[in-house]
């Protein structure tokens, strides 16, 4: 995958987020957003059929417009918040026809999230580096 700053709905079959880290989650306030800082995987390296690191950086995740969120999490002994697969669905026009909505499923290794938003917006908080960890730590550096 190709680096650049910014990514968008426009995009998302271009995109996957399987094993992203998510550190944290904002929920809807006065401007509906939900927001993730999480960290991304733009590149696996494999060498002999193992992963020998990855090209990751620090990212923040936004949905726009969101509604009908439901969010269902329990943490066992083990798991994390690693994506697993976002997936999008029931593209439709808004009850005023002016702007598409979208049914939004994240499902990570905890639980899963379901929501409904216009899009998304993607922003590289830091370039990617390369890692031997997936996970960068809250502050963006290799861990």
């Amino acid at each position: 995958m190709n680096y650049r700053e910014i990514w968008t709905d426009a995009d998302f079959v271009d995109m996957g987020w399987h094993d992203a880290l998510i550190y944290s989650m904002s929920f809807p306030q006065a401007n509906y957003a939900i927001r993730f800082d999480i960290d991304y995987i733009f590149k696996w390296h494999w060498e002999r059929e193992a992963v020998r690191g990855w090209d990751v950086a620090p990212c923040t995740l936004e949905f726009n417009n969101v509604s009908d969120l439901s969010v269902s999490l329990s943490w066992p002994t083990q798991g994390d918040t690693s994506i697993h697969h976002i997936t999008r669905k029931n593209s439709r026009l808004s009850p005023n026809g002016k702007i598409m909505l979208w049914d939004y499923q994240i499902e990570l290794d905890v639980g899963d999230l379901s929501f409904t938003a216009t899009g998304f917006t993607q922003t590289v908080r830091k370039p990617p580096i390369f890692s031997t960890s997936q996970a960068l730590g809250e502050r963006g550096e290799a861990s």
